[in-house]
């Protein structure tokens, strides 16, 4: 799909989750726990380093936007899935692969739905002010 500029950085974010995810599920899968312990480590640091600045762009500044151009339910969706996400981290239970391979189904499942819809709409609906605001504080993330 492709993407406009402003959104790019944001797009160019999932490729590292959709890596991330797929490691949680093969280490979900096999029967090593001490992998699974490992990749829970690697998670934790990409979800406070990269994943949570950039659900925070999105709900300060995609979410507000397309809410206000009448696109609720996928704001809605978009909430949904970063709450889904955090608690899973944040749980606090046994880390167990059963809880990685979760873990990772949700977020694949999420950026499949950020790139496919989310993001299409944004580059459609959101105002070149709204857009660009978004690209600064890409920009501001990554300084």
């Amino acid at each position: 799909m492709k993407r406009i500029p402003e959104l790019r950085d944001l797009s160019e974010d999932h490729h590292h989750g959709l890596v991330l995810a797929q490691k949680a599920k093969r280490a979900a899968a096999g029967v090593d726990a001490r992998a699974a312990a490992e990749i829970w480590v690697e998670v934790e640091m990409h979800f406070a380093s990269e994943l949570l600045p950039h659900f925070q762009i999105e709900e300060t500044y995609m979410a507000p936007a397309l809410e206000a151009a009448g696109e609720s339910a996928l704001t809605a969706r978009l909430y949904d899935e970063h709450r889904a996400l955090r608690e899973c981290v944040r749980s606090g239970g046994g880390r167990t692969p059963a809880d990685l391979g979760r873990f990772g189904e949700l977020l694949e499942n999420h950026i499949r739905f950020e790139e496919r819809e989310f993001f299409e709409v944004a580059q459609k609906r959101m105002s070149p002010e709204a857009l660009g605001a978004v690209a600064a504080a890409c920009r501001a993330l990554r300084a």
